[in-house]
């Protein structure tokens, strides 16, 4: 991973501190020699509202990357959850991963921090539901694999209930669970939570490379432990 770009990607369930964490790390690390950057940042994904630029965007990706779009849908297909909204989810990850393959090919020195990633997305397909069928998630991650395109993942943990008490401040970026009365929010969060202990399990026993990081701690102490870890990833052999 020495001379080549490094992904990070952040899960966790909403309110747990994604964006607050991966945003603080890279206003730190600006004064390293490699860039640190968001996802966001970098690509300006088409819109649903412009389906012609939406097309013409497609026609753009390998199509090697087109593959993970058939293994989301398959994915939704088993979990009973393929609907409009999540076959819009599907155009997002095919973007992503094809953002990810074009990336990694440059071989650019760089670390870029992805606070909405493929699990991410896959456990936000699920939204309200239990993931009952694994099999498509260890397809997905073992296709990510066989790429090898430096992916690294960050497991964001905290207490549910305070994950909704900080969803109930925010402002600005509402969340679905937002909209939700409080007993349903609540269980929507422990599913979720649920749903990613799973997914979890199957990336350890994926042997995909993963750090877990409880932002009921400091800050500026979660900040560190993740500095620390991409510095080590950029180490120059001895």
């Amino acid at each position: 991973m020495k001379n080549r770009v490094v992904f990070l990607e952040f899960n966790g369930i909403p309110g747990s501190g994604k964006t607050t964490l991966s945003d603080r790390v890279i206003e730190n690390m600006k004064g390293v020699s490699y860039t640190v950057e968001s996802y966001h940042q970098l690509i300006e994904k088409p819109t649903r509202n412009n389906l012609k630029r939406l097309v013409r965007y497609l026609f753009s990706i390998k199509l090697s990357s087109f593959k993970i779009g058939y293994l989301a849908l398959m994915y939704l297909i088993t979990n009973k959850k393929l609907n409009h909204e999540n076959g819009l989810r599907v155009i997002s990850l095919i973007v992503l991963f094809d953002f990810y393959q074009k990336k990694s090919l440059a071989n650019d020195e760089e670390v870029i921090l992805v606070d909405q990633g493929m699990v991410q997305q896959m456990v936000s397909m699920l939204f309200e539901s239990e993931l009952i069928a694994e099999k498509y998630v260890k397809k997905l991650i073992r296709y990510t694999q066989k790429k090898d395109m430096g992916i690294f993942i960050v497991n964001i943990d905290l207490d549910i209930n305070e994950s909704f008490e900080r969803l109930t401040r925010r402002e600005g970026n509402i969340s679905r669970i937002q909209k939700l009365k409080k007993d349903t929010a609540m269980h929507t969060l422990i599913m979720q939570q649920n749903n990613f202990n799973k997914i979890r399990k199957i990336i350890r026993e994926l042997d995909l490379e993963s750090i877990t990081v409880n932002t009921q701690g400091s800050i500026e102490t979660n900040v560190l432990l993740l500095e620390n870890y991409i510095k080590g990833m950029k180490q120059p052999d001895v």
